[in-house]
């Protein structure tokens, strides 16, 4: 009898070993690499050109083909256009440069852009006086460099890992991304120098989204960046009547998009607000995790006294899910 139960056991760990190999194996299997180069500019018609900000770049893969093998988060095919497709960072947030007419703060908006375009290897960038996002000259473009691609998001765009330099695998290769590489990331780069805040959304491995919480707690530390002058946060609370308000503030670029909507629909002040939140779960009121893992919406990340906000949590420690397939 002792025999059949140590076998039992035996066989049982067995089982568990090819299980954990297995997801092991998925976990290395997540990434994909993807050739390709940087566009910031059209130089037959510049005005009509990208418009890059802190956490979105133009990619124009070597093989588009490879595109269509990725996972879509939301069922969304990839959105490619004149051979190109606009990269989303992967587990990061920068302030809004541009949104529905609106922007944050211009100095950490604009300044996560600009570093963005630095660490890709763009020099001479010049902007439009009239249209501060497109831009209307640049030394050398486009440039060469490689997304660690794990999906395709809700919006079309390509969500992954930016890098410059030699790509680590052929094109179209799977790759396992441990924390040395994800640190070598334009991603982390710009979390770590305090100009971005991070957002984990489930789609992306738990040991990466811990990497990032360790890299922000690191830079709010150090009050880097953005994090000395943040207005909107946990015991921050800030007054929001009007979009001038809502534009001077340094806070969660996610949150502040809900509110640009809110303030465009005719609302003034915040009575509203959290009414008007609930009304769309899949626009609004994202489905996500508390950092208890309790399941939440976003209405339960804000307190709103009178006219005045802040966060029941930082961004970094919830995990978002993805908007469901429509």
């Amino acid at each position: 009898m002792l025999g059949l139960v140590a076998g039992d056991a035996l066989g049982a760990r067995r089982q568990l070993d090819v299980i954990l190999r297995k997801e092991r194996m998925m976990a290395k299997t997540r990434y994909t690499v993807l050739h390709g180069q940087y566009r910031i500019h059209r130089a037959d018609d510049p005005r009509r050109g990208p418009q890059p900000d802190g956490d979105t770049i133009r990619f124009e893969p070597a093989n588009l083909e490879l595109l269509a093998s990725l996972p879509r988060f939301s069922a969304r095919p990839p959105d490619i256009r004149s051979k190109g497709i606009n990269v989303r960072y992967e587990g990061i947030d920068t302030l809004e440069t541009h949104f529905d007419g609106a922007h944050q703060n211009d100095r950490f908006a604009f300044g996560a852009r600009d570093r963005n375009l630095v660490l890709l290897g763009y020099k001479g960038v010049q902007f439009f006086a009239d249209e501060p996002n497109i831009v209307s000259a640049v030394d050398v473009d486009p440039l060469p460099g490689y997304v660690v691609a794990n999906g395709i998001e809700s919006n079309g765009r390509l969500l992954g890992l930016v890098y410059v330099g030699v790509p680590p695998t052929e094109d179209g290769q799977p790759l396992f991304v441990d924390e040395a590489r994800l640190d070598g990331s334009v991603n982390a780069t710009l979390v770590r120098a305090g100009l971005a805040y991070v957002e984990p959304y489930d789609t992306m491995p738990i040991a990466l989204i811990d990497r990032l919480r360790s890299i922000i707690a690191q830079a709010r530390a150090d009050n880097a960046g953005m994090f000395d002058s943040e207005n909107v946060g946990v015991e921050k609370p800030a007054t929001i009547v009007t979009l001038n308000d809502l534009q001077a503030l340094v806070m969660w670029p996610k949150l502040f998009r809900r509110l640009v909507t809110f303030i465009r629909e005719g609302h003034s002040g915040l009575s509203e607000f959290d009414s008007w939140i609930r009304q769309d779960p899949v626009r609004r009121d994202d489905t996500l995790r508390l950092p208890n893992g309790e399941k939440a919406n976003m209405h339960d990340t804000f307190e709103i006294t009178g006219n005045r906000l802040s966060l029941r949590f930082n961004p970094e420690d919830l995990i978002i899910a993805p908007d469901p397939a429509p």
